[in-house]
């Protein structure tokens, strides 16, 4: 009779070699699904959503050049209290939407080009629905959201739920160093990214966005 700690340990010996053999692949495949396929065609009007500052602006001013849009849309995100001390103190001469408007104007879309929003942003979900009111009151039927590719999922689901009928969007993603295909899992930032998405899209179809800002 076979005694049951052996057996136990057995399990855990294949266990522990499937972990081995396989976690490459599954932890590649768990990033891959935060990828949506782009959809970067001709539009209103493009939109740098919050976050990756130069990486997504750099995008957003080839697709400028590139007249996918005639205007680029930068939000205002609300500051954290130490970002916000750097500014009152001088030792910060930009807020993010002031460094966004910059890095845009130094890749070559010119300021008249860039709309900035007015009324201040914490999350996603706020964020995109500022730029669908603002989408609605300009008329614009298509925006082109520029993000990276693990926020990808994320932000098309939330468009669909924040924007209402009426506006498309398009999905533009710059590449970064946490792409699916790079071995995210071995950088710190890259994983708590990783597992930040993946807590935003839970806290999306909970609808308790609000309460993870």
């Amino acid at each position: 009779m076979r005694r049951p700690w052996i057996v136990v340990l057995v399990a855990l010996l294949v266990l522990a070699l499937v972990a081995v053999v396989a976690h490459r692949p599954l932890l590649r495949a768990a990033g891959r699904i935060l990828v949506v396929e782009p959809s970067d065609g001709p539009a209103d009007a493009i939109v740098v959503v919050a976050g990756s500052t130069p990486t997504r602006e750099a995008l957003a001013a080839t697709l400028f050049r590139e007249r996918r849009a005639p205007v680029v849309v930068v939000s205002r995100q609300t500051m954290p209290v130490r970002v916000q001390q750097l500014l009152d103190l001088g030792i910060r001469p930009l807020d993010f939407q002031g460094e966004s408007v910059a890095a845009l104007e130094k890749y070559g879309v010119p300021r008249a080009a860039i709309v900035t929003l007015t009324e201040p942003v914490e999350i996603t979900e706020m964020e995109l629905r500022a730029v669908a009111a603002e989408a609605h009151a300009r008329g614009w039927r298509r925006v082109l959201l520029v993000t990276t590719p693990n926020h990808s999922r994320r932000v098309r689901l939330v468009w669909h739920r924040e924007a209402g009928p009426g506006i498309e969007a398009g999905i533009a993603m710059s590449d970064d160093e946490c792409s699916a295909d790079r071995a995210w899992w071995t950088r710190r930032r890259c994983s708590e990214a990783v597992l930040h998405e993946y807590l935003g899209l839970i806290a999306v179809y909970l609808h308790v966005s609000s309460l993870m800002r």
